[in-house]
């Protein structure tokens, strides 16, 4: 059975758009479980600008709370939002990364396309320049039309991680959003694929065994693996990841990222 390992997760309950209750976050660790995920990063929403101590106190006491009752390791994080408050915070370093690491999982609002945001550079710029590692979540998402393949290489120059949804892939956000993730896959700008877990039942449930079906028949078992279990394992480290390769009109691209 494959294993996988999941670094962007709302699995903790009653913290903020995620797992509603204890519950459902029960049935999601045991179908965690079952699907073969032998690692969970639970990273909730982190809003710079209403993110404050008590916010952080209670984020990290219901992480413990989850952590205690599941039979698979919980790791801790956050999914911090880049918006105009961002760097206010990363000055008072209040932000939490994965597992304590370099990296630091990062988003824009869904809701805007990336050409519109005049910051989305700054931000990064800013983390990089302490030290961190931005992985930036969903990037297929931030892209309404077509990919815009400048932005995505720009990304890739300042050393970002790329990651993509599972449920972007299988189609459940829209026609657009699965051609974007599929170009992604196919050229190779991708890092990391991840869950985006909100609910124990629907569409963004804890399962990666049905998208590894998918990305392994359509770039190869081995790139699937790396993005799947063994960089979010080496995330997880502080670790270098590792670059997949994709074979395209019997070409074969190597992404020498890093």
């Amino acid at each position: 059975m494959e294993k996988f390992i999941d670094i962007h997760s709302h699995i903790a309950w009653d913290i903020d758009d995620g797992m509603p209750s204890m519950e459902d976050a029960k049935c999601s660790l045991h179908d965690s479980y079952r699907d073969g995920i032998v690692g969970i990063c639970s990273t909730p929403h982190i809003i710079p600008g209403q993110y404050d101590a008590s916010i952080h106190n209670e984020i990290v006491s219901r992480q413990m709370e989850l952590r205690n009752m599941s039979s698979i390791p919980i790791y801790f994080g956050g999914e911090v939002m880049m918006n105009s408050e961002f760097i206010d915070g990363l000055d008072m370093e209040i932000y939490p990364t994965l597992n304590s690491s370099r990296y630091m999982l990062v988003e824009y609002n869904v809701l805007r396309d990336i050409r519109s945001i005049e910051y989305r550079d700054d931000c990064l710029y800013e983390l990089k320049v302490r030290g961190y590692i931005p992985v930036i979540a969903h990037i297929e998402r931030y892209f309404h039309s077509e990919l815009d393949y400048s932005i995505i290489e720009n990304w890739i120059d300042m050393g970002c991680v790329l990651q993509i949804n599972r449920t972007s892939i299988l189609g459940m956000h829209g026609k657009q959003i699965q051609k974007n993730a599929l170009a992604l896959l196919d050229d190779g700008y991708c890092d990391v694929i991840a869950t985006d877990t909100h609910r124990a039942n629907g569409s963004r449930i804890s399962m990666l065994s049905d998208v590894y079906s998918v990305v392994g028949k359509r770039i190869g078992f081995d790139n699937a693996d790396i993005l799947m279990y063994t960089n979010p394992k080496r995330i997880l480290e502080d670790k270098d990841i590792l670059n997949i390769e994709v074979v395209k009109k019997k070409k074969r691209f190597s992404f020498f990222r890093r």
